[in-house]
């Protein structure tokens, strides 16, 4: 058996968009699995791992030696914590395929396939900014800002005007950090670390009369931010996980009798860079309108390939025929079974791979269930990645 994951996206999704993934399947003898599908995980500090989302490929069923290949999409919500290599926090979307362990029934046998991939926030300049003006006065110290927002590399002009004052300094000082509550360290995460705040940029001056003075902020700095992601499965309740990078301005000033110093901060937003739609030759939004939204598209052309012949059935077991009415084989088709009831919920399904199947040609799949059914719903997949529901109707006459 050989497994194969590859995502369509090359390598970057962007929040709010679907991630498509293609995942192959080679066996090489006739095979039955429990379930496979594919997960969008991450790993914060205090577990092995967090799933963030999940999509079924393959119910438990049985498969003909071949080959079968689906795309599925993983649609990254909006409050998805962007990929941060700074503080480790990155993504990766794991296949996993589940067997029946002969050995030990009740451990699974699980293969997995890993693909590292990149989460991005959208273009920040959809995002609108409102600039303010900055005016304090402070023990005989005054400072004026035209502006509380600034980009990577841009220039800070503070303009000020003191008396009885020695020295002024400016610091830029950015707090950055990951988030975790979790029920296992109480409310905190004991595995993150407190951080004091970095000083990303420092400026001094003697002539403390009146003037101005000027900070870069550097080129590489993070721009201010504060996401949190929380799941909606129960059974991760109370689990939040997020990252943010807060920046502000250190005011000092040192007076010129005593030891005294005036201090106090204002707060700054840094914004990212103009985002570039190109980058190494690569079309980032390009990739938005690729095979990516293709995916399980159902022309009327498709439906007619299949057309259900009869359903029979005897106690608990049903019979069903299907037929093949394209003009052409078909490869790596998946039929799925399940049963519904009351016109609303459907039983536990069941899946039969087939390897080839020919034009013309008629397959019969039993579907066995101890539940009283209103009618077969049947799920059909191929490798050209299309997908029918058909729904037949159970009559009491079968039995």
């Amino acid at each position: 058996m050989k497994l194969e994951l590859s995502d369509l996206n090359q390598g970057i999704c962007f929040i709010g968009e679907k991630l498509a993934i293609r995942a192959k399947y080679k066996f090489e003898e006739e095979s039955s699995i429990l379930w496979s599908g594919i997960r969008l995980i991450t790993s914060p500090p205090c577990l092995k791992e967090l799933q963030i989302a999940k999509e079924d490929i393959f119910s438990k069923g049985i498969f003909e030696a071949g080959e079968y290949i689906r795309d599925r999409a993983l649609l990254i919500k909006n409050n998805v914590v962007p990929t941060n290599e700074k503080r480790n926090l990155e993504y990766t979307v794991q296949m996993i395929l589940r067997q029946v362990n002969p050995i030990n029934a009740d451990d699974d046998l699980i293969i997995k396939r890993d693909h590292v991939i990149v989460i991005r926030e959208q273009d920040s300049q959809q995002k609108k900014i409102t600039q303010n003006p900055i005016s304090l006065s402070i023990s005989g110290l005054e400072i004026s800002l035209s502006k509380d927002i600034f980009r990577p590399g841009e220039t800070i002009k503070v303009n000020y005007n003191s008396r009885d004052l020695k020295q002024i300094e400016l610091r830029l000082l950015q707090k950055a950090n990951l988030v975790c509550y979790c029920e296992a360290y109480g409310h905190n995460c004991g595995k993150v670390e407190e951080l004091p705040p970095a000083i990303a940029g420092d400026v001094k001056t003697n002539n403390t009369e009146s003037g101005f003075m000027l900070l870069k902020v550097p080129d590489i700095a993070e721009p201010s931010h504060d996401y949190l992601w929380e799941p909606t499965e129960k059974e991760f309740w109370g689990f939040r996980y997020g990252d943010y990078t807060k920046y502000s301005l250190l005011i000092l000033g040192k007076q010129k009798v005593g030891r005294d110093i005036i201090k106090f901060e204002v707060p700054l937003t840094i914004i990212a860079k103009p985002f570039s739609e190109t980058k190494e030759g690569i079309d980032w939004f390009g990739r938005r309108s690729s095979e990516a939204s293709t995916l399980f598209d159902v022309s009327s052309k498709f439906q007619k390939r299949y057309k259900v012949l009869s359903v029979d059935s005897d106690l608990e077991k049903y019979r069903i025929k299907i037929k093949n009415t394209s003009n052409e084989d078909l490869y790596g088709v998946t039929i799925k079974l399940s049963g519904l009831q009351k016109g609303l919920f459907e039983t536990a399904p069941s899946l039969t791979g087939f390897n080839k199947w020919q034009k013309g040609e008629e397959k019969e799949i039993a579907y066995e269930t101890k539940q009283d059914i209103s009618a077969l719903v049947s799920v059909i997949e191929d490798n050209s990645q299309k997908s029918i529901r058909i729904q037949t109707q159970v009559s009491s006459d079968f039995f």
